[in-house]
């Protein structure tokens, strides 16, 4: 289990006064802005910080959310090094490494997101689930 934890640093939201009604867009990304060092190890692995931006914007200009937070990956030496040898030089992150950490930042600032945007009543940035009247009345 590569993946120690998933930590938030930083939330901003704000919703527009000038919204207007009509057809509404919701984009989300996610970034990778920095990789460093774990300062510890566990099970004798060394490990790595990757620090995240996630952003959920309202179009056209609604408001935003955005959630800055921190992956905390544990893997053999080997990866660990490819991984900062990649960083370093170009700024990418290998593939099977990169799937990992961008799924579990979208899965933690998805989550901050959708209670966010509650409290400052944008709609939820991933749709619910909605229970469906023929569904119903087939269980009754």
């Amino acid at each position: 289990m590569p993946i120690v934890k998933i930590n938030v640093h930083k939330v901003n939201a704000e919703r527009s006064l000038k919204a207007k009604g009509g057809q509404i867009k919701i984009n989300n990304n996610v970034s990778i802005k920095d990789v460093e060092d774990l300062d510890f190890s566990v099970e004798g692995k060394k490990g790595l910080k990757f620090t995240f931006d996630f952003a959920c914007h309202y179009e056209p200009d609604l408001g935003k959310i955005d959630v800055e937070g921190q992956v905390l990956f544990v893997d053999d030496q080997a990866v660990v090094d490819e991984v900062k040898m990649l960083w370093k030089k170009s700024k990418k992150i290998p593939m099977g490494v990169m799937e990992q950490i961008v799924n579990a930042a979208l899965h933690k600032g998805n989550i901050q997101a959708i209670k966010i945007s509650e409290d400052i009543n944008l709609p939820s940035p991933l749709p619910l689930p909605k229970v469906k009247p023929s569904v119903m009345s087939e269980k009754n």
